[in-house]
């Protein structure tokens, strides 16, 4: 009976062992994208600086461009509210230090005091700097709805 005892912590610790070896690069990158949606939710200005690069631009659906400063002012700071974003069709492409991510993100905001249900498509760069990853450029646009 002990000795199944034994078996069954080993057996698990090794699973537990496999689980953070296979973590990598993609594995990172989808948690900092996930974590950056987690700091706008929160309105967490210092927590979204953090995730972002300082030479992070962002070409918005509106056409709009803007540097960190505007952005991080633009998410926390009331001129948008993001109340619930759910990225899907996700594919991660990692070069060395620098990583793409493709995909699609269903996002709840208010902007300008307007309840608002927008189904983005975007492409955002990432950089590994100092073992952490910062979002450098992002690009999205509205998908046109189905026909």
């Amino acid at each position: 009976m002990m000795i199944q005892g034994f078996r069954s912590i080993a057996l698990l610790a090794l699973a537990c062992l496999a689980s953070f070896a296979q973590a990598g690069p993609k594995e990172d990158i989808d948690a900092a994208e996930d974590r950056r949606y987690d700091t706008m939710i929160a309105g967490d200005a210092a927590a979204l600086g953090a995730v972002l690069g300082d030479e992070f631009i962002y070409h918005q659906p509106t056409g709009r461009v803007q540097d960190k400063a505007g952005y991080v002012k633009q998410v926390t700071g009331g001129d948008v509210k993001l109340y619930k974003a759910e990225r899907y069709d996700v594919k991660i492409n990692v070069y060395g230090d620098t990583a793409t991510v493709t995909g699609s993100t269903l996002v709840d905001a208010e902007m300008g005091g307007k309840a608002m249900r927008m189904d983005l498509r975007y492409l955002n760069v990432w950089v590994n700097r100092d073992g952490r990853w910062q979002l450098v450029a992002r690009q999205s646009a509205v998908k046109p709805p189905p026909k």
